[in-house]
C-alpha cells in the first residue's frame, strides 16, 4: 500500500556555497570478516553485491550557480542573496562567492548527484556568461566497465525561462509588437532599428535605439542579437560590447543583407524558474547490449553503448551524494559540489525501457538496491 500526502513537498537542501555531502559508507554496511583492508575477499550485499543491469532514478531541484552578472542587470537591481541563486562573482578581494568559485569555474562546473568510483551522475553547466544568463544544465554519466571509464553526455536540458507578457503603457514595450509567438508571449525584445542598410559579410551595425532605451544599459559584451525573417528570429551573432555602432565579436560576420529600418532584437530577461521545480532523472543500464539510456522528465534523451565488454559492478567503496569526496578541504569545484535539493533517490536491479512516473519513485521492493526519501516532516 502507498501513503498519500497533501501539502508542501519537502527535501534535503544543499544551499548555495555549501560544503556538504551524504556518505553511504561501505565499511559501515559490509562486514570485513578477514579484518583487513582488502575488499576483494568481502561478502558484499545490496548495491555493492550487485552486478549487471540496473536503473538509477532521482527527483531533485538544482540551484542557479551562475548568478546575475553586473552587465546583465539592464536597469534592474541586483539579485537578492538567497539559498537558490549564487551571488555575482565579483572580485577576489571583496566577494566571498568569488573565493568559493570564480565565474570561469562556474560556467563549466559539474554537480555530483551520485558518485561511486564505477558509476557517477552529474549536472554540468553549459553556459558561456553570467550576464542575463542563469546556469543551464546537461546530464553527464561516467561509467566504468572492465577498468575503462566512458562518459555519456546529453544536450542542455534544464534551462531558464525567458518568455514574458507584454506590459501595456511601458514606453519600451511599445516597440515590441513584433517579438511575439503564436501564443502571444514575448520571445524577443525589439530594442533598436538599423539606421542604414547592412550588406552581407559585414560585422558593424549602425542602429537607433527605441524609445527611452540607452545602449549602455541595453547591450553587453557577448550578448546575442537577432533579426526577424518572416516568423523566424535569426541569430546575427554575439556583440563585442555596448558601443555604437554595434560590432560582432572576433572574426564573426553576418552573411545576409538586412534592410534599413529592420528591428534589432535581444533576448528578454532570463529567470531560473527551475530552482522552484522538481526534475526527474533516470539512468538505465542494460547488461545484455551494454546500452545506457538516460531519461529526463520521462523522455528518453540519450541512448548510447559502452564500448568496453564486461560485467558492471559497483565499486566496493563509499557512495556519495552531492560531492565526489569526503575530504572537506577539497574545493567545491574539484569536489563537484552539488547545490540544490534532493527529494528522492533509488537504485534497483534491472533495466527500464520507459519511465512511467516522474513526481515520485516506485522501485519494486524485491529489486531495490537503494531507496532514499528526503520528504519527512521537520525535525
Amino acid at each position: 500500500m502507498y501513503d498519500i500526502y497533501l501539502g508542501k513537498q519537502r527535501s534535503i537542501v544543499f544551499p548555495i556555497m555549501c560544503n556538504a555531502h551524504i556518505n553511504i559508507n561501505y565499511a559501515d554496511n559490509i562486514v570485513d570478516f578477514a579484518n583487513n583492508s582488502d575488499t576483494t575477499d568481502d561478502v558484499p550485499y545490496g548495491l555493492w553485491g550487485h552486478s549487471g543491469s540496473f536503473t538509477y532514478e532521482a527527483i531533485f531541484t538544482p540551484y542557479d550557480i551562475n548568478g546575475m552578472g553586473g552587465e546583465g542587470f539592464r536597469g534592474r537591481s541586483a539579485q537578492p542573496n538567497n539559498q537558490y541563486i549564487m551571488p555575482e562573482s565579483g572580485s577576489p578581494s571583496t566577494s566571498i562567492s568569488y573565493r568559493y568559485m570564480w565565474l570561469g569555474d562556474r560556467l563549466t562546473h559539474s554537480m555530483a548527484l551520485f558518485y561511486n568510483a564505477n558509476f557517477s551522475v552529474y549536472l554540468t553547466n553549459t553556459t558561456l556568461t553570467d550576464n542575463n544568463q542563469p546556469a543551464e544544465y546537461k546530464i553527464k554519466v561516467i561509467m566504468k566497465i572492465g577498468g575503462v571509464n566512458q562518459t555519456f553526455e546529453t544536450g542542455t536540458l534544464i534551462r531558464p525561462v525567458m518568455d514574458k507578457s507584454w506590459l501595456m503603457g511601458n514606453a519600451d514595450n511599445n516597440y515590441n509588437y513584433s517579438g511575439f509567438d503564436a501564443d502571444g508571449v514575448l520571445k524577443y525584445e525589439s530594442v533598436a532599428t538599423l539606421s542604414s542598410a547592412f550588406s552581407a559579410g559585414g560585422n558593424s551595425f549602425p542602429i537607433t535605439m527605441n524609445g527611452s532605451r540607452v545602449n549602455t544599459a541595453t547591450f553587453f559584451a557577448g550578448q546575442k542579437i537577432f533579426v526577424r525573417n518572416g516568423f523566424d528570429f535569426i541569430e546575427v551573432g554575439t556583440i563585442a560590447g555596448a558601443s555604437l555602432p554595434l560590432t560582432l565579436q572576433g572574426n564573426q560576420v553576418y552573411n545576409a543583407d538586412i534592410d534599413s529600418g529592420a528591428d534589432i532584437y535581444i533576448e528578454p530577461f532570463k529567470e531560473p524558474k527551475y530552482v522552484k521545480n522538481m526534475h526527474h532523472l533516470a539512468v538505465s543500464y542494460n547488461e545484455f547490449d551494454n546500452v545506457i539510456d538516460i531519461f529526463y522528465n520521462r523522455s528518453l534523451v540519450l541512448s548510447a553503448k559502452h564500448n568496453t565488454a564486461g560485467t558492471f559492478e559497483f565499486d566496493r567503496s563509499d557512495c556519495l551524494i552531492g560531492r565526489t569526496t569526503t575530504d572537506g578541504t577539497i574545493t567545491a569545484r574539484n569536489a563537484s559540489q552539488y547545490m540544490g535539493e534532493f527529494h528522492e533517490m533509488s537504485l534497483e536491479r534491472g533495466t527500464k525501457k520507459k519511465i512511467s512516473y516522474s513526481n515520485s519513485l516506485f522501485p519494486f521492493f524485491d529489486d531495490t538496491l537503494l531507496y532514499l526519501r528526503f520528504e519527512e516532516v521537520d525535525e
